[in-house]
């Protein structure tokens, strides 16, 4: 009796032992299991980062390539035949070539000029998407890479834009954008993984899960508040975006709605600043990858347990020991990984660089010099070439405002276009002097606005070329034109009066003898007095010729009586040879010089030869006022007008020389003109003198 109690007592030892034993162990290899569970969530973000972060680098390379083709530039200009027929070839070739869902090409105003889905029932050509953040950040000269879903076709996609430049240096023509599909993102989160992956937006709104029903819903309950401005973005749809059920927390766990337990871990996006990665494993799937198979081993178990404890012993020490190896392995993989990561980063600072080494090649050997000041007028760069013209060292104008650089007046007008740069938040051409030792030096600056992180203007960018000596051959260009003007005039003048003089009164004594041959034929042969009386209209219409020739090429009423009877003479005798109503109104028009007046007046005389040639006008007012010292002439018509961005093609309508006469007597000539709306021709003129009264 007493051994069968001993039996007993020590079999219930036994089995208690195993029982303690076996919890003991369960609860340790659980929570191992938990751990390993942790670390092979952290490992597979890192994995799934470093790919989600190298698909994005990718494209946004892909798309900066797409952005160097000429034929996009050609299309967005919009003046060379078939130039948007070579930018869809080109979009089709990359979305081809990169296996991408489409690649458009957009304008400075957001319009959709070419597409690569242009013929399909959701193209996008002719749609705005100004409102998307990747066409404002691209537009003011950033690339951007943007998550949402589309607007014309409902579907998901990553967007990476880059600006289009015409020229290098110059502002943004339009953008080009490369839309890729989400399914590669997917696809990641689907590999390898057991539990739940999603990807969220900063409002916890998910835009890819590897659960499809996920997607579009929220992590957290949104108002209706929150609801509406999530709509209005539309970056993920009209909603609505409904809670997922689950609360996740900033922490390493999350619970459902009916109590599950989950391990969670958040991965934050570096180039999408509040977008999440979030993984997400059941606590109680990890914990049956043991319990199971020790439950339904229990029943057998455990009565030869409690005589093979050494076995169990041996078993136990069996599993620690794969256990331990387990470890090591996913710790080796997780050394791997970081070392990978580690030569990646390394990389990429060699590259940055590089890069850096090139620009500031760039800036040291450039002819041009290139400053920077920021908001207050501060210097905080200046490159070599400024260093040599200026005398000043990088070390001692740092910190400095042009006004303890330059002297005052210098100094005011260069921070009066610094602020111009800075308010308006775009690029200007100003032209500055500089004082140097030899002299004042003129220059061509052009500047632009350096923004931050959140595209405020916080500084500006200068870079200036001398142009002294091209001021000078432009001025002695000038002189030249004037003074081969000049001839022109007295040449015309001395034509004139020989038309006048010489031919005219060769004319007149032909007349003269004509009639007198008349008269003495009546009689005697009709019909050579008849031949004669033809000869005489011929030679008065020869003469009637003769007078307007020389009138057309110098008018004695120009050098006589002054600009306004000459204008006035010219469009009454040009209404009466062209058949069109004319009207001249004059106000306050003072005696002028006579290179003046005979520039307005040719002026005047293309212009109206211009209405004539081209407009099919039926009307022609012509106006001549001076107001403020400033003397104005007009000539508008209602005619077909003309396209201005045509204006430089169109060498046949004497902009050129009117241009030329207008800045060679100081003043300016403006065209105004759209097609159907008629043309203004307008040129202003200082001019000081007495009121010049019509005889």
């Amino acid at each position: 009796m007493k051994l069968r109690i001993i039996l007993v007592v020590l079999s219930l030892l036994s089995f208690l032992s195993v029982s303690a034993a076996g919890y003991i162990y369960y609860s340790s290899l659980n929570e191992t299991v938990i751990n390993e569970a942790e670390k092979e969530i952290a490992l597979q973000a890192e994995r799934t980062g470093n790919g989600l972060s190298a698909f994005l680098s990718e494209n946004l390379k892909s798309v900066k390539a797409l952005a160097g083709m000429k034929e996009l530039g050609r299309a967005l200009g919009g003046r060379e035949p078939g130039s948007l027929d070579g930018a869809n070839s080109v979009l089709d070739h990359f979305r081809d070539a990169l296996k991408v869902d489409v690649c458009y090409l957009m304008d400075r105003e957001g319009n959709t000029v070419a597409s690569s889905n242009r013929d399909a029932e959701d193209s996008f050509v002719g749609k705005n998407f100004s409102f998307r953040p990747y066409w404002q950040q691209a537009i003011r000269g950033s690339p951007a890479s943007y998550m949402a879903r589309g607007v014309a076709s409902n579907v998901r996609g990553v967007y990476s834009s880059h600006p289009v430049y015409r020229e290098a240096g110059g502002i943004p023509i339009g953008i080009v954008v490369v839309k890729a599909p989400i399914e590669r993102i997917e696809e990641e989160f689907r590999r390898e993984f057991e539990g739940i992956v999603l990807l969220a937006d900063p409002n916890g709104i998910v835009f890819s899960s590897n659960r499809k029903d996920w997607v579009y819903r929220s992590l957290r309950r949104i108002s209706r508040e929150e609801a509406g401005d999530i709509a209005r973005t539309q970056q993920f749809g009209t909603g609505p975006w409904e809670w997922i059920g689950m609360d996740i927390g900033e922490g390493n766990t999350a619970t459902d709605n009916s109590g599950g337990k989950y391990l969670a871990y958040r991965m934050k996006l570096d180039a999408y600043p509040g977008w999440n990665i979030i993984y997400l494993r059941n606590v109680n799937d990890i914990s049956k990858k043991i319990s199971g198979p020790l439950v339904r081993a229990t029943g057998s178990i455990i009565v030869t347990l409690c005589l093979l404890i050494g076995m169990s012993v041996f078993i136990t020490y069996k599993m620690a020991s794969d256990d331990i190896v387990r470890r090591k392995d996913a710790e080796e993989a997780l050394r791997e990984a970081k070392e990978e990561l580690k030569a990646y980063s390394m990389d990429l600072e060699r590259q940055v660089r590089e890069r850096t080494r090139e620009i500031m090649s760039i800036l040291r050997y450039t002819p041009a010099v290139v400053y920077i000041r920021d908001g207050n007028g501060r210097y905080t760069y200046v490159n070599s070439r400024y260093e040599e013209l200026f005398g000043k060292r990088n070390e001692d104008i740092l910190g400095k405002t042009v006004h303890d650089v330059f002297p005052k007046e210098f100094a005011d007008r260069y921070r009066a276009s610094d602020r111009r740069v800075l308010l308006e938040g775009r690029p200007c051409q100003v032209e500055e002097s500089a004082p140097h030792k030899e002299g004042v030096r003129a220059y061509l600056a052009t500047k632009f606005p350096i923004y931050d992180e959140s595209g405020a203007t916080i500084a500006v960018c200068g870079i200036s070329i001398d142009i002294t000596e091209i001021k000078k051959a432009r001025d002695q260009v000038r002189r030249l034109s004037d003074s081969l003007l000049a001839s022109q005039e007295r040449e015309r003048a001395a034509v004139s009066r020989e038309l006048h003089d010489e031919l005219g009164q060769v004319l007149t004594a032909l007349h003269l003898d004509t009639v007198w041959l008349r008269d003495r034929l009546k009689e005697a042969d009709a019909g050579a007095a008849e031949r004669a009386q033809a000869m005489c209209g011929l030679i008065d219409l020869a003469i009637d010729e003769v007078r307007g020739m020389a009138t057309r090429l110098r008018p004695g009423v120009l050098d006589n009586l002054g600009l306004v009877d000459a204008l006035d003479w010219y469009i009454t005798d040009f209404g009466k040879r062209a058949k069109i109503a004319c009207a001249f109104r004059h106000h306050g028009v003072p005696k002028v010089e006579d290179r003046i007046a005979t520039s307005v007046y040719r002026i005047a005389q293309e212009a109206l030869t211009n209405v004539v040639r081209h407009s099919g006008a039926s009307k022609v007012d012509v106006s001549l006022r001076s107001e403020s010292g400033i003397l104005t002439l007009a000539v508008e018509d209602d005619g077909k007008g003309f396209d201005l961005r045509d204006l430089p093609d169109s060498v046949g309508l004497g902009v050129v020389g009117m241009r030329e006469r207008a800045e060679l007597i100081g003043g300016d000539l403006d065209i105004r003109s759209e097609p159907g709306g008629g043309t203004m021709v307008i040129m202003n003129v200082p001019a000081v003198g007495k009121i010049e009264s019509p005889a």
